[in-house]
């Protein structure tokens, strides 16, 4: 087995077990505030942005999960089945993946990682309802989850709960300002959805930011909203990639 191979794989199981654990602390009340979208057309790039027309994003940074250090041990011992249920969820095989998930929640409630997955499975199968629930049990496991605020805020966005959407991208991003895939959503959302053109700039700008290449989409989306945005400072020039950056990790994708 080469060297390279067995940093990875260490990497892999280092990365599962931040993103299996959680901690016991029930997050504040949540409270659909509702908003309404208002007036005003999209940008010309809005059937793109729709769509998610962007290339995957290739932030090197992985956001962390903050969990109690007790539930390490616990995590260590799901990891197998996690691995297996993370398989089935890639090949598509989401009703199977999703009793895997379950079962793991059963046996280590103290992990919030299986419950987001069920939420991420369920939004998938546009079952919004189910999806909420389950998002919302991973953040009283673990409120310090930005996978599951992320996930969560993309539910929230399907049911029309927009301003509420918007409070738990903010909590991903608060619990980790380089979250990439969160600046994007939010972004999204506060654009198509809430007509917030400054907002919307202020988060695609910081998406791009975190990418090691630009991405030339968003950039057409970064342009057109600094056209539209009153005393916007256009961009200019390359965007260096952060220099504490972690390395690069499939996970992030399998919880998005």
């Amino acid at each position: 087995m080469s060297t390279s191979f067995t940093d990875r794989r260490l990497a892999a199981v280092a990365v599962a077990l931040a993103l299996l654990a959680g901690c016991a602390t029930k997050p504040a009340g949540d409270t659909d505030l509702g908003l309404d979208p208002g007036a005003g057309g999209p940008s010309r790039y809005a059937e793109e942005r729709e769509g998610a027309a962007a290339a995957e994003s290739d932030a090197e940074h992985v956001p962390p999960v903050p969990h109690d250090p007790a539930v390490a041990a616990v995590a260590q011992q799901a990891i197998p089945e996690y691995a297996r249920a993370l398989q089935s969820m890639r090949a598509g095989e989401l009703d199977k993946a999703l009793v895997m998930f379950q079962s793991i929640s059963s046996r280590y409630p103290q992990l919030s990682g299986p419950v987001v997955n069920q939420g991420i499975i369920y939004q998938r199968q546009k079952k919004y309802d189910d999806a909420e629930k389950a998002l919302r049990q991973a953040l009283e496991v673990n409120a310090g989850n930005p996978y599951a605020h992320n996930a969560l805020g993309l539910t929230l966005r399907e049911k029309g709960k927009f301003a509420d959407a918007r409070k738990h991208y903010e909590a991903a991003i608060a619990l980790d300002p380089k979250y990439a895939r969160a600046h994007f959503n939010l972004g999204v959302l506060a654009e198509l959805y809430m007509q917030d053109m400054s907002l919307a700039l202020s988060h695609f700008r910081a998406y791009q930011a975190l990418q090691r290449q630009q991405d030339q989409t968003v950039a057409n989306w970064i342009a057109d909203l600094e056209r539209r945005v009153p005393d916007a400072t256009p961009t200019s020039g390359s965007v260096a990639t952060p220099v504490d950056a972690a390395p690069a990790s499939a996970a992030e994708q399998e919880l998005n």
